[in-house]
């Protein structure tokens, strides 16, 4: 089976490194897009040039809650999808595989989409995230002129403007990072060549792509193939998502399911986030 696995990564690329070395085995390709906006470091560079079956990316400026970053996913597919993978595996760059490539590859031999989808809004992911028009070109957690102008921008234009027509007859929402057969990514990508209408739209949503795919899945026939989502995330320490530490390592040793409070869900994660430069002592514990 050959998969592709697609990473969108701005830092840490000590841990990236090892996400790499960890993930990029057999006939498994990796593609990174590193947001335009990072410097990326010489030891990297040279780590990167030498690699077999690594391609890397810089594409767009990745701007936290805009559509950028779904256009970083998209721009990646477009590079996998030369090689026809079988699955395309989407994660971040401070994600790792808590369970054996084996038993990875045995889950993606069911064929199912690996991706946490709830039906319409919730209270984590409102109905203003699609109704009002966004701005996708500026720090948000700034506190710069800048960020302050356009954040009144959008402001004014909640009092003047708001979307009404919907392009789709049931709203999705689900993660980012999943799991998808090269058949499902193929509906994807020709639903977005017919339907130019519905990714203008999400294009000045916030957080697009927590709904971007959810939705295109969620009214197709492949919505009948799903299984929720791989990936274990602590949302519930200061400042979330937390870096995880020997406590999390100890969990996923000791437990096969978790519980997704969000979505309602039991599942069984295949990777974790999220780990950084700062935590590899920990993420050692896993190899």
């Amino acid at each position: 089976m050959k998969v592709a696995y697609l990473i969108t990564a701005y830092n840490n690329f000590n841990h990236l490194i090892a996400l790499i070395k960890k993930i990029k085995v057999d006939n498994s390709l990796v593609y990174i897009h590193i947001d335009k906006k990072t410097i990326i470091p010489d030891f990297f560079t040279s780590f990167s040039q030498n690699e077999k079956n690594l391609t890397i990316i810089s594409t767009v400026e990745v701007w936290w809650g805009g559509w950028s970053h779904q256009q970083a996913i998209l721009d990646l597919i477009n590079e996998a999808k030369k090689e026809k993978p079988d699955y395309y595996v989407i994660m971040s760059g401070q994600d790792y595989p808590i369970r054996d490539r084996s038993e990875f590859l045995e889950l993606l031999s069911k064929n199912k989409e690996y991706i946490t989808i709830m039906q319409g809004f919730h209270q984590t992911k409102p109905e203003d995230r699609i109704r009002y028009h966004y701005f996708d070109c500026f720090d948000r957690r700034s506190k710069s002129l800048k960020t302050v102008i356009y954040k009144l921008a959008e402001r004014f234009l909640r009092i003047i403007y708001r979307k009404k027509n919907y392009p789709f007859s049931t709203i999705y929402h689900g993660s980012t990072w999943c799991a998808l057969s090269g058949s499902c990514v193929d509906y994807i990508l020709d639903f977005m060549d017919k339907n130019p209408h519905f990714v203008d739209f999400f294009k000045t949503s916030w957080c697009a792509e927590e709904s971007f795919f959810p939705t295109i899945i969620g009214n197709s026939d492949f919505f009948n193939n799903v299984s929720p989502g791989i990936w274990y995330t602590d949302w519930e320490g200061v400042n979330p998502p937390v870096a995880l530490t020997e406590k999390h390592i100890s969990l996923f040793k000791e437990n096969d399911f978790f519980y997704n409070k969000t979505y309602d869900i039991t599942y069984c994660p295949y990777f974790a986030r999220k780990f950084n430069d700062g935590n590899q002592d920990v993420r050692s514990l896993l190899d």
